[in-house]
């Protein structure tokens, strides 16, 4: 297996899938964490600027939520079976990335991080808009992901059916932390908040969430 290191923030955020697609599969790694106040350092160092990185034995940094997250799932098996599986899950996928990418923008907006050079005004009227940015996008793209989850035995197993896929682990780092915050608004989900609980009920997740690193996001 390859020597793996992982660059990202001191969060889960958008790493915290490549993190748990390790765990899943026992796969040893680097977790190279740092603060918001050393990026301006650290940033011209990662492909594009931004991250999470991906360095695989020290030659190659890859950029890129999702593209990590399916080079990850691909080696592990948890990317389905043929062509068809794979769309469906990037289309689950996608989907729940775009809440999360929603989300992260509103969370780091209304705790400061993108005005600290900015004003009073311009923070308070970007911090709604953000955040019904994020509720609009729950409104339109979760009653789809639950009618989705049901197409598969019912909806009572994983969104590819009898086996957890990267699309379920998507589920579960997309709303750990809208949860967190608010867990009345999935109440008219039902199939994915259990969905979301098999996911943490999984016996190496279980492992994993005892273990990681405590954040508040």
């Amino acid at each position: 297996m390859p020597n793996y290191t992982l660059y990202y923030f001191n969060g889960r955020g958008r790493a915290e899938i490549c993190r748990m697609l390790m765990a899943v599969a026992g796969a040893q790694y680097t977790d190279k964490r740092f603060e918001f106040s050393e990026w301006d350092k650290i940033k011209k160092d990662m492909p594009s600027m931004c991250v999470p990185v991906l360095d695989i034995d020290g030659q190659n940094k890859m950029p890129e939520t999702m593209a990590i997250a399916r080079y990850l799932a691909r080696e592990q098996g948890l990317y389905g079976k043929n062509n068809m599986d794979m769309f469906r899950i990037d289309y689950i996928c996608d989907c729940f990335y775009e809440i999360m990418h929603d989300y992260m923008r509103y969370f780091h907006a209304k705790n400061g991080r993108f005005f600290e050079n900015g004003n009073e005004s311009e923070m308070n009227s970007a911090i709604p808009y953000m955040q019904g940015r994020f509720m609009d996008s729950c409104r339109r793209v979760l009653p789809f992901l639950e009618k989705t989850l049901e197409m598969k035995n019912g909806g009572n197993q994983f969104f590819m059916g009898d086996q957890m896929s990267l699309c379920d682990m998507m589920c579960y780092c997309c709303l750990e932390n809208p949860m967190m915050e608010n867990q009345t608004m999935f109440n008219s989900y039902p199939k994915l908040m259990a969905l979301w609980k098999r996911v943490a009920a999984h016996p190496k997740i279980t492992g994993y969430l005892k273990k990681r690193a405590n954040t508040n996001w």
